[in-house]
């Protein structure tokens, strides 16, 4: 696309922002960050059984069983915890806080594996 349009695009959501926020009927968005917003699985799954929900519902559990769907696939090949582990902003300190010990464990397991066969090659 040409850069005036990423440009317009920009302004657009600028003036858009700057509207809900000097409304009284939205929520302020000045100085809220993402992390403000997300919800965890388990808030997903609460709002998804209230009948204040009940037309979003469906949609909700299919992102979820998305989510962890391909969540899983991650178990299914060793580059993502090598990657990880080699990432300087990651290292292996955010898997082993982060994860469960059995899966960080299998990511050590794994990224041990690698580099095993990298050396001997």
């Amino acid at each position: 696309a040409p850069f005036y349009l990423i440009d317009l695009n920009l302004q657009g959501i600028n003036r858009f922002t700057q509207l809900a926020d000097d409304s009284k009927e939205v929520p302020n968005l000045q100085r809220k960050t993402y992390s403000a917003f997300k919800l965890t699985q388990h808030e997903w799954l609460n709002m998804a059984g209230t009948s204040k929900f009940d037309s979003l519902s469906t949609s909700i559990t299919s992102g979820l069983d998305n989510v962890s769907k391909w969540y899983r696939k991650t178990n299914d090949t060793d580059v993502y915890f090598v990657c990880l582990a080699l990432d300087p902003n990651y290292k292996v300190a955010y898997a082993k806080a982060k994860w469960a010990s059995r899966d960080f464990d299998d990511g050590m397991r794994q990224l041990k594996d690698v580099v095993s066969s990298w050396v001997s090659q």
